[in-house]
């Protein structure tokens, strides 16, 4: 793993205070921890060597952090263990933070993560939960309406004191023709820290990684963009292929808006390989129009949707390729939505609904 840009820190200072850098005052330099720990970058913050003397010595403060956040990775991966345990190595692969934290960065308590989440395929996804359920870890749930539709993208189950999030896709499939399979054919192998489990493929992870930023409306935790930022210095050779992927998947605006925060965050990313990579996407007026109409600014706006509903509706569709697929999204959402909500009746008034409990905490 390469260090984390010095650009970060100002960033989340300015964030957490509305100051300039460097730091001052004990109550701005509170806030900027209290915000690093929000944004899942304090562990990162407490191994900079590089910074002020008045954040130095203020680290002292925050030591005990560093055991929680290895204890939450213990419980993680057992979690994952015991998936392995009932479902088999084969039958699933990682996804997001429980990738990264062995993937990117040199020890996996440096990476938090709120839940674990995982791929299954497609055709059997509902073998996999039929058989959680038979182990002990029914499908818990944690939402509302579209979240109880039977052929919902992703559930949830407990396992221990963990949220396990099992997905069949990363999103609603009508939002964009993403091959599945290919991604389960191109899967690989990794051996971590006492865990050894399938992942995404370099170019694959890069495209799933700016797939689900877009889904957040790109108002996503400071981690994200962190994660995207080891990515891209790790595989930046697969670039070209990611863009071909895109245009192949009806993903351009997603790949495009993540490579253009990313390089606003961290200039240095803006390399001859990805200055090529982002003018290969889309035409010059719709990247304009992204940029200065739909975009968020991660360096001005906290993560979080703090812009309010219409802004993040505007920004959903406008991040999508295609205009048909805007409106069958939103036939799709009607569609969950009325039918989840009918199963969450059902299931509340039998007295079947079981919420999770308070669990270590997503991506």
């Amino acid at each position: 793993m390469t260090q984390v840009p010095l650009e970060l820190w100002p960033v989340v200072y300015r964030l957490a205070t509305g100051a300039e850098w460097p730091p001052r005052g004990e109550a701005q330099i509170s806030a900027f921890f209290d915000l690093a720990n929000r944004e899942k970058i304090l562990p990162l913050l407490m191994e900079e060597p590089n910074l002020p003397s008045e954040i130095t010595a203020a680290k002292p403060k925050f030591r005990a952090l560093c055991a929680f956040y290895r204890k939450r990775y213990e419980l993680a991966r057992d979690a994952i263990l015991d998936l392995q345990r009932v479902l088999g190595t084969d039958a699933f692969l990682l996804l997001k933070g429980s990738d990264y934290c062995h993937r990117l960065y040199p020890r996996p308590e440096l990476r938090p993560m709120v839940d674990v989440d995982i791929l299954i395929p497609a055709a059997k996804f509902q073998a996999a939960i039929e058989l959680l359920a038979a182990a002990g870890y029914p499908r818990k749930y944690n939402d509302f309406g579209a979240g109880f539709a039977p052929g919902h993208h992703e559930y949830s189950i407990e396992i221990g004191n963990v949220l396990v999030e099992p997905h069949r896709s990363f999103g609603q499939r009508v939002r964009a023709r993403i091959d599945y399979a290919g991604m389960w054919r191109r899967r690989e192998w990794f051996d971590g820290e006492s865990i050894g489990a399938y992942r995404l493929s370099p170019a694959d992870a890069i495209l799933s990684h700016a797939f689900t930023l877009a889904l957040d409306e790109f108002s996503s935790q400071l981690i994200r963009y962190v994660d995207l930022f080891f990515l891209l210095q790790l595989y930046e050779s697969e670039l070209p292929e990611c863009v071909a992927r895109a245009k192949a998947w009806g993903i351009e605006r997603a790949l495009f808006g993540a490579l253009h925060l990313v390089c606003s965050l961290f200039p240095v990313l803006m390399t001859a390989t990805v200055k090529e990579a982002t003018g290969a996407l889309l035409d010059a007026s719709t990247r304009h129009f992204l940029i200065d109409r739909v975009l968020p600014d991660p360096k001005v706006e906290l993560s979080g949707h703090v812009t309010g509903r219409y802004v993040q509706l505007w920004r959903k569709f406008s991040l999508m390729d295609r205009h048909w697929r805007r409106l069958a999204l939103c036939f799709h959402s009607a569609y969950e939505t009325t039918v989840g909500s009918a199963i969450e009746w059902r299931i509340r008034r039998s007295g079947r609904f079981i919420p999770p409990r308070s669990t270590i905490g997503s991506q």
